[in-house]
């Protein structure tokens, strides 16, 4: 269940509302959201896994981005938020506090301070402070956070492309995709993140490539872009599909209207641009096979990536960099552990996960494997740091009788 913004509560409201005896409790989650769509969809996707009640709080800072203090050093608060933001966190606090990203780590901290340590923080990919801030952090392959027992690590992001929303997309638009005959081939487009970009003659080729396979078996090809899709790109994509052989479009829309869903529900294939984890985990999770259709370094970038690649993995123990670099990276390794650094981010290492689980391949052989279900394995973490509901007294007992058992205390290594 998914609500909008709580209304503000007085001062003296409750800290949460009590459990009824014997019953399964039913989370009470605030999922604090950001700018980033793929961001907030991986927070939803982990908050509707877990069947609670479901808050989102959208959240906007004052500071530039680059302004903002790091998370590394410092504590628990809500000084960075604009304040329509910090009037959406007040009571009655949640069980649960879920976010994405880096900047609103501290206000997480906060709430869960001000529960009185009852509200657990659970934070998804990169939060740029040592895990044990947190009570669990669930990341990907691409970030680099150090293991430990509040982290779980999965191959894939945590994606709301559910089989039921996938087969809700198919029928509505099932009607607008008939002129599109089957096996429909399916290119979704990201765009440049730094410090990778797409390039207009990489999304080029792909189209040529589906086209070929398409026109071979008889099918069509779709294509939908996205909000960093540069217009270049765009540009050479519908220029391609338009010279298709084949029933081929570039489509758009927003909410409804999008598209996206219903070419994840209806594609044979998925050729999906290689610099969105959440775009590739949407693809991988559909069941469709997917060939990854690469990016390339921004300017100036290459030879900083196979520096900072080759330093992360002398110090996860891995061959191949020479001594000085081995020597950088176990240094800068030890600093990650320890919390007083981070890894860039470098999706070098979420493509290589996938593929050695044989989940992608390339846009010319893609790959199809099993993917695993990461929203249920974080919900399963998750529900182990959420407070217990005492069962009902056994029949017969009565006063004198032995004292219930303490519930098992949750979370690990909360802050």
């Amino acid at each position: 269940m998914l609500h909008a913004p709580s209304a503000l509560f007085p001062p003296d409201a409750p800290a949460t509302a009590p459990y009824a005896r014997g019953t399964p409790p039913r989370p009470r989650v605030w999922a604090l959201l950001g700018p980033r769509t793929g961001d907030n969809n991986q927070v939803l996707a982990l908050a509707e896994a877990l069947g609670g009640v479901v808050e989102t709080k959208p959240l906007r800072y004052w500071p530039p981005r680059r302004l903002t203090p790091t998370n590394r050093f410092g504590g628990a608060g809500v000084a960075t938020l604009r304040p329509e933001s910090r009037a959406l966190l007040v009571p009655p606090w949640p069980d649960l506090v879920i976010g994405v990203g880096w900047r609103s780590v501290a206000a997480a901290r906060w709430v869960k301070a001000r529960s009185g340590g009852r509200a657990r923080a659970v934070w998804i990919g990169r939060p740029r402070c040592h895990p044990a801030r947190l009570d669990l952090v669930v990341t990907t392959p691409q970030y680099g956070v150090p293991p430990g027992p509040a982290v779980l690590e999965n191959p894939l992001c945590v994606t709301r492309q559910t089989p039921e929303r996938l087969a809700e997309a198919a029928r509505a638009w099932a009607g607008r995709l008939r002129g599109f005959p089957e096996p429909r081939l399916v290119l979704l487009l990201g765009g440049d993140s730094w410090p990778h970009e797409l390039r207009a003659e990489d999304a080029r080729a792909a189209c040529a490539a589906l086209a070929a396979r398409a026109a071979a078996r008889g099918g069509g090809v779709l294509a939908v872009g996205g909000r960093r899709t540069s217009p270049a790109v765009l540009e050479a994509v519908r220029a391609a599909l338009g010279a298709a052989p084949v029933p081929a479009a570039l489509l758009g829309g927003e909410g409804a209207e999008n598209p996206y869903a219903a070419l994840l529900a209806s594609a044979a294939e998925i050729a999906v641009t290689a610099d969105s984890a959440a775009m590739v985990s949407d693809a991988v999770a559909a069941g469709k096979p997917v060939g990854l259709v690469p990016v390339q370094p921004a300017r100036f970038a290459g030879a900083w990536l196979r520096l900072v690649r080759g330093m992360r993995r002398a110090a996860e123990g891995e061959e191949g960099s020479n001594a000085p670099v081995r020597l950088l990276g176990r240094f800068w390794g030890t600093l990650v552990r320890r919390g007083l650094a981070g890894w860039p981010r470098d999706l070098w290492f979420f493509w290589r996960a996938l593929e050695r689980r044989g989940l992608v391949g390339t846009v010319g052989e893609p790959a199809r494997g099993e993917p695993p279900a990461v929203a249920d394995l974080a919900a399963a973490r998750v529900r182990r740091l959420l407070p217990v509901a005492e069962p009902p007294a056994p029949a017969g007992t009565g006063h004198g009788g032995a004292p219930p058992a303490p519930a098992r205390p949750g979370g690990c290594g909360a802050a």
